[in-house]
């Protein structure tokens, strides 16, 4: 069912349900205020009898309340004025009727006598059912008003919305990067269309990320692939000596050893954009950065780089302790490949941040060094997503890592 169309559904009912509370109060007000008015009605009669009996004695002797529209008897003493609805013959009329009766009494040359007056009065169905059709007459009244309202006027104030509808519906990634203007005077649809607006704009970003993704990682993979198969089939078809042939074979393995790497990687980068890491406690960024350097002392001293670490502070987060020494590593490792030989790695921890410093002669672009695949160079042979892997991680636990240079590469996490 449409909006517009439940919309009116609702109305209706809640329309019905008013109109139907408002009718039984409407009614018992009516017959209050009819009645007041036949009161005051009788109470003039009453009157305008005792005016006439100072001229006209014989009213005292009327009997017959039906035939006379009054009645006199004599009274013991002074009554209080009643009104009752019963039900009298009329003779005038020749049925019985409903009626309204004031009985009471007044004084007249020093007696008591008692006065019964009566009027006919309105019949409760007749005007329960007069209120009725009056009130059906206006439902429907109201219900006709309200559906011209509702296909006229409404249908034209929602053409902003459909049409903003159909250009969600008719939207294609990679063609535009927002919707035309759709002109409205609406607030809420103007609002509407820069809400959707700012949504196409994110999809069609995460859109050209994803397609540069996977242009860059069918190459990186394609790429070692080649080389491996290129390999065995000159291995296979030329034979050679031993020699060669563990080379090349020793080649190969170089060459799946970093596909591998690269596979491993791409694992990793979707488990953590999957948020595939539920185990969480509290780890200490100084333990694991001192750890992490231990373990890289080998190939620090390989390539001549000296390590250095210190700690004033701690950066504690609740994470997933095999993530959080993942990103360290991957700083790390970083740090000290692309380094040169003779510089130096600094650790420091200090209270809410890590930092990892290492010399080099000039700032790397700051845009882009975390973007996958993005390399300074390729003289390590690595993946181009460790730095990547490290900025995915800090993201998915709300830390911020951020690359500066100040006479050497630094790079912070808070």
């Amino acid at each position: 069912m449409k909006l517009l169309n439940r919309s009116l559904l609702h109305l209706s009912l809640a329309l019905l349900l008013v109109l139907a509370a408002w009718a039984v109060a409407f009614f018992f007000i009516m017959r209050g205020e009819v009645r007041h008015s036949i009161d005051e009605g009788l109470d003039d009669q009453v009157e305008v009898i005792t005016h006439r009996l100072k001229t006209d004695s014989s009213l005292l002797h009327v009997r017959h309340l039906g035939l006379n529209g009054f009645a006199i008897e004599p009274s013991e003493g002074k009554e209080k004025a009643r009104y009752t609805d019963t039900l009298l013959y009329v003779p005038s009329e020749g049925e019985v009727e409903r009626v309204r009766l004031r009985t009471g009494t007044f004084k007249h040359q020093g007696r008591h006598y008692r006065i019964h007056v009566y009027t006919s009065t309105v019949e409760e169905d007749d005007l329960l059912e007069t209120v009725a059709l009056a009130l059906i007459a206006l439902y429907v009244v109201l219900l006709l008003t309200i559906i011209t309202v509702n296909n006229v006027v409404l249908r034209r104030l929602w053409k902003p919305f459909h049409a903003m509808l159909a250009q969600l519906k008719a939207f294609r990634l990679g063609t535009a990067r927002e919707l035309p203007p759709v002109p409205t005077r609406t607030s809420e649809f103007n609002e509407l269309h820069a809400a959707a607006n700012v949504l196409v704009r994110r999809a069609a970003d995460a859109f050209d990320e994803q397609r540069a993704f996977t242009a860059n990682a069918a190459h990186e993979l394609q790429t070692p692939l080649a080389i491996a198969i290129n390999k065995l089939e000159l291995l296979a078809e030329q034979g050679g000596s031993e020699e060669e042939r563990m080379q090349a074979l020793g080649e190969t393995i170089a060459v799946l050893e970093r596909l591998t790497r690269l596979n491993k990687s791409l694992l990793l980068l979707a488990r953590i954009e999957n948020r595939q890491f539920p185990e969480e406690r509290e780890v200490s960024f100084a333990t694991i950065a001192k750890e992490v350097m231990d373990e890289f002392a080998d190939l620090a001293e390989h390539r001549s780089v000296a390590l250095h670490f210190e700690a004033s502070g701690d950066l504690l987060r609740s994470m997933d302790p095999a993530l959080a020494r993942t990103l360290v590593t991957n700083l790390l490792k970083n740090a000290i490949v692309h380094n040169r030989p003779g510089g130096s790695v600094a650790v420091q921890v200090e209270q809410g941040c890590l930092m990892v410093r290492n010399t080099g002669d000039q700032d790397l672009d700051a845009q882009r060094i975390f973007t996958r695949f993005h390399k300074e160079t390729t003289a390590d042979g690595g993946t181009g997503l460790g730095l990547a892997i490290a900025m995915a991680i800090a993201e998915l636990y709300g830390m911020k890592l951020e690359y500066h240079f100040d006479g050497g590469h630094c790079f912070s996490l808070k």
